[in-house]
């Protein structure tokens, strides 16, 4: 949002971009949910997944549980599917732990974890993005898992991923992995009571400071062109406020939402 649009509305910052403030994050019911059982998975040193519709925040949730770890002197490990690499994830974790790669992978994945039980800080593993990962990267996981011989894990691991993640875990090739996982958060879209608390919320962490941006039926219209999704709530959120400001409004209206979206063909 230009400096421009952000003075037309009296705003201090964009409040639907990603250089919003800290104090913007919405904590709604479904995302502390979710973050209170990765917490809880984190003290008994299990396994866990976050499963997540795409652009509901799985990645602000990720983020909040590795930011919390590490401020408690935890070691974070973070891989998603584009960053494992050509190696496999047993490799790449292997070069971040200062481990020459062995004859073949089992061998490997044992001195890893060996080397993780024997340090003294806890470890986090992310795996983000797992519904796309390789079946080869899945089995990794199985082969760094299996060195404890179910008495100790070498670290805690979250699993998080797209809903197909269910059924990535349910193929019989990943059993094994799968009757590890001890707990499964989701994130859902937010209702409509929740949009409304999420652009509200957002707007006065910008400087809003009560002053209506969204008339009722356009947070209404909001709900029902984003479905409640975040990510879609943002980009549409947006481009009303342009569609409102070109028309020389400092009040959003549903019909300015409508528009906004017939501009990109989706009425």
């Amino acid at each position: 949002m230009t400096d421009s649009l952000i003075r037309h509305f009296r705003l201090s910052a964009h409040p639907f971009g990603r250089d919003a403030p800290r104090t913007a994050l919405h904590r709604h019911r479904g995302f502390n949910e979710a973050l209170e059982r990765l917490r809880y998975t984190t003290e008994i040193d299990a396994m866990s997944a976050l499963v997540s519709e795409p652009g509901c925040g799985k990645s602000l949730l990720l983020g909040q549980l590795a930011d919390e770890q590490q401020k408690a002197g935890w070691v974070v490990h973070y891989f998603a599917y584009a960053t494992v690499g050509p190696f496999g994830l047993v490799n790449a974790l292997a070069r971040k732990t200062g481990i020459s790669p062995k004859r073949s992978r089992a061998e490997t994945a044992l001195a890893v974890s060996q080397k993780l039980l024997e340090d003294e800080r806890k470890h986090l593993l992310v795996l983000d993005e797992a519904h796309v990962m390789p079946d080869d990267t899945l089995e990794d996981v199985r082969l760094l898992t299996i060195a404890d011989f179910d008495r100790k894990s070498p670290f805690v691991l979250v699993l998080a991923g797209h809903p197909s993640l269910d059924d990535r875990l349910a193929e019989p090739t990943h059993h094994a992995l799968d009757q590890r996982i001890t707990t499964v958060a989701r994130l859902a879209p937010l209702s409509h009571e929740e949009t409304r608390d999420y652009v509200r919320l957002r707007l006065d962490a910008c400087g809003a400071r009560g002053q209506t941006v969204f008339e009722e039926d356009a947070l209404a219209t909001l709900f029902d062109a984003s479905n409640g999704v975040p990510r879609r709530l943002n980009r549409i959120a947006s481009a009303a406020m342009i569609v409102a400001a070109s028309r020389k409004k400092n009040l959003v209206v549903a019909q300015d939402v409508h528009d906004a979206r017939v501009d990109r063909g989706r009425a």
